[in-house]
């Protein structure tokens, strides 16, 4: 029996996993297994059960026989019965009988019915594969969900950045903050001094009122002003110098922290974008990373000083009078048993506000570079009020977030206060009454004191607020930091590419529950120029998308001159390709460097020239501005036939091996198809070359035609042969010329 990739929702232990080898069929496949909690008996205690294709096993240690081992064929239902606090798994046999096999909570129920659907359907004679992908996208969902605390995670198998020690999290952050760190040390030590000053103006006030004022003493009294007035102007001025070391500092971090998520989003594959919206990436690399840097200034500053201030401040309470800093003290204890509530019951609330924000950015992303689209189908109304939803539902979560982050501090406030009144209270009978050694500049200071001392413990009531909003924006950031980069394991790697291209039992699906191509075989000659047509959504484009490896999670193998794709190192790989899409992507660039965006480097002349083949220096040098001309957003300023034709010259200048067109002129008229087909045909020649297309009449350089249906090649040999199987491709062809004669007759009926 093999194991290789088995799925399971946590570690199985080694001596089940060899009994599961053990009692398995010679070279079958083990499929899943589910390692539960309870035995049969009750007992807490680890327990399994593992799937094949012929049948399942259950390792129970509290059974005389360990393991059993059942065949689907001799089941006739199975299904999970719930009871109080914990569940089993019934299966019923064809002789009649039945038996409860497996016991467990209901942290594995939800596998459990996907285990007791899985038995029950392939009994019954459905295909193993199909139900197997129903098994591998339950686990995949579960695995969206931290077995620890039960917090969403951002996607399968991240690691939760509530469980995970702080110490690995802050080691993250730390990385940000190492090349600062002289600046840091600095504006620390400037932090000490400035709070080290600030404690003098309450002695000095205190001698005031005690000594200066009682006596009129002009002359001392000119001195304290003096003293007060330098304390102030060296405590701003070096306020001023710290205040711009620590911003430009902080500036570094986060330019550093953008750079390196900016960088890691552009290395991560297509399928992290297919489950993450570009609103949620560019709110990840703008807002989350300055709630970092802010934290992580915070924390390497504020709570040093803060620490520092409110241990000198209780010194001097305490050498000034021990009882009245008694009294002071009496709030602290509310204010952290308060800050610990308030922690967790805010927490939630800024994962929410974060997801409804994401999903405000995204509107915005959608319908800004869009709004063509907007005017002209008028959506104008419907696109605000979908923002107003959106917009709508980040207000309501914020206001009831705002309920408990403004409770929170006004309540603190209100202890603070009650501290200063009861030391106010105690503090002036003993004035009033003479005793307890008190006076009233002494009173006066004590009382400064206590208001500063109040600030470090509202800091560090607050820090635990700071704190759980840097996680939630941590967790972010470390989603893209951390993600899996494309596989590129073969480096250097850089083969000559002829352009002979081989699908070899190529399978893929892009969630496991519906395959998108099924046994894909081609095979392509270099040089050989290949059309592949099909219906909408039959797997055309998502073949391109194998070739290029925009996906590398498929069954089979793809290979280029016979060398498996995925053993040529990728940049170099995708260099040699040349891809024109149906919608070309412009840059808000000039022209000239949307053209040599695939090769930075090139010549003027080497850049006209590509443009001439590709049909597009005419319009380019009518342009005001020529080459120079700068283009809007996704190629404002060209039509769409020109930013195709610009896309053309761009392949031009790449002088690929392979190329690929993706519905070329799909979008285009007449007069403009045959332009960017002149500019085709000049590309071509000699190159391998894909064309998918729905106007099979920009086809007809093809020596081959690929008829994808349903992820299936069904149809596969040169135009004349396949018109004379009169199959799939034959009607596509004679639907096509009834379309295209019937709106001839209808522009001859307009013209008459």
């Amino acid at each position: 029996m093999t194991v290789e990739s088995v799925l399971t929702n946590k570690d199985v232990p080694a001596e089940i996993m060899q009994a599961f080898e053990n009692a398995g069929r010679s070279g079958e496949q083990l499929l899943f297994v589910i390692v539960g909690d309870l035995s049969l008996k009750a007992e807490y205690g680890e327990t399994a059960l593992a799937a094949t294709e012929s049948g399942f096993m259950v390792y129970d240690p509290s059974r005389e026989e360990p393991l059993r081992t059942y065949l689907h064929a001799d089941v006739s239902e199975a299904a999970v019965k719930r009871m109080y606090g914990n569940a089993r798994l019934r299966v019923k046999f064809r002789d009649g009988s039945q038996e409860d096999v497996f016991r467990f909570t209901y942290a594995v129920a939800t596998l459990a019915d996907m285990a007791a659907n899985f038995i029950e359907k392939i009994s019954g004679g459905s295909p193993a594969e199909e139900e197997y992908d129903a098994v591998c996208a339950t686990y995949e969902k579960l695995m969206n969900v931290c077995p620890k605390c039960g917090r969403t995670l951002l996607h399968a198998g991240a690691e939760c950045i509530n469980c995970q020690s702080k110490g690995k999290i802050a080691k993250k952050l730390v990385k940000y903050i190492k090349p600062e760190m002289k600046t840091l040390v600095i504006c620390l030590f400037l932090s000490l001094v400035t709070t080290a000053v600030a404690l003098v103006p309450p002695f000095m006030t205190g001698r005031l009122v005690d000594q200066v004022l009682p006596e009129k003493n002009r002359g001392m009294l000119g001195w304290i002003v003096l003293g007060l007035f330098s304390t102030y102007l060296f405590q701003y001025l070096i306020g001023i110098l710290r205040g711009y070391l620590l911003r430009v500092s902080g500036d570094r971090i986060v330019l550093n922290l953008r750079n390196d998520v900016y960088k890691k989003a552009q290395s991560l594959p297509l399928r992290f974008y297919d489950k993450t919206s570009t609103g949620s990436v560019i709110n990840r690399i703008s807002g989350d990373t300055n709630t970092l840097q802010a934290f992580m200034l915070r924390i390497s500053q504020e709570v040093v000083v803060q620490l520092f201030l409110g241990i000198g401040i209780i010194v001097i309470m305490l050498v000034l009078n021990w009882r009245l800093t008694l009294l002071s003290l009496i709030p602290v204890p509310l204010v952290v048993v308060g800050a610990k509530i308030f922690g967790r019951k805010i927490l939630p609330f800024y994962r929410r506000i974060w997801r409804r924000w994401a999903g405000v950015v995204s509107v915005l992303t959608d319908t800004i570079p869009n709004i063509r689209v907007t005017k002209s189908f008028a959506g104008e109304e419907r696109t605000v009020n979908k923002f107003k939803s959106y917009n709508d539902a980040w207000f309501s979560v914020d206001t009831s977030a705002a309920k408990i982050s403004t409770v929170f501090p006004n309540v603190v406030s209100f202890f603070v206060t009650c501290g200063s009144l009861l030391i106010w209270s105690v503090g002036g009978n003993w004035v009033i009454s003479g005793t307890g050694g008190l006076t009233t500049g002494l009173l006066v200071a004590f009382l400064s004191y206590a208001s500063m001392f109040y600030g470090p413990v509202n800091f560090f009531a607050y820090l635990n607020d700071s704190y759980q909003q840097a996680l939630s924006a941590a967790e972010k950031v470390f989603d893209i930091l951390d993600a899996e980069d494309e596989a590129d394991d073969a480096k250097g790697n850089c083969p000559p590419i002829k352009g002979k291209i081989e699908f070899r039992n190529v399978n893929f699906s892009f969630d496991r529950t519906k395959k998108v191509l099924s046994d894909v075989n081609i095979t392509i000659q270099p040089g050989e120029i290949v059309g592949i047509v099909g219906t909408t959504g039959s797997g055309k484009s998502t073949l391109v998308n194998l070739l290029m490896r925009f996906y590398d999670n498929y069954e089979g193998e793809i290979l280029v001159d016979g060398e498996n794709v995925k053993n040529i190192d990728l940049q170099y790989f995708r260099s040699q390709i040349g891809y024109v899409q149906q919608d070309p992507m412009m840059f808000s660039d000039t022209v000239y460097n949307n053209i040599a965006y695939g090769k930075p480097s090139a010549h003027v002349e080497e850049v006209i020239h590509a443009a001439d083949v590709a049909n597009a220096h005419e319009f380019i040098a009518r342009q005001p501005d020529g080459y120079d001309t700068m283009l809007g957003e996704r190629g404002v300023g060209l039509s769409g036939g020109e930013r195709q034709r610009v896309s053309i010259a761009r392949a031009v200048l790449k002088n690929p091996s392979l190329l690929i067109f993706d519905e070329a002129t799909a979008a285009v008229d007449s007069e403009t198809e045959h332009l960017i087909q002149e500019a085709i045909e000049r590309l071509i020649s000699g190159r391998t070359t894909l064309m998918i297309a729905h106007r099979l009449s920009t086809l007809r350089k093809a020596n081959r035609i690929i008829v994808v249906d349903q992820g299936k090649i069904i149809e596969n040999d040169t135009p004349e042969a396949l018109m004379a199987m009169k199959g799939k491709y034959y009607k596509l062809v004679q639907i096509q010329t009834m379309a295209d004669q019937l709106a001839k007759s209808k522009q001859e009926e307009n013209f008459e």
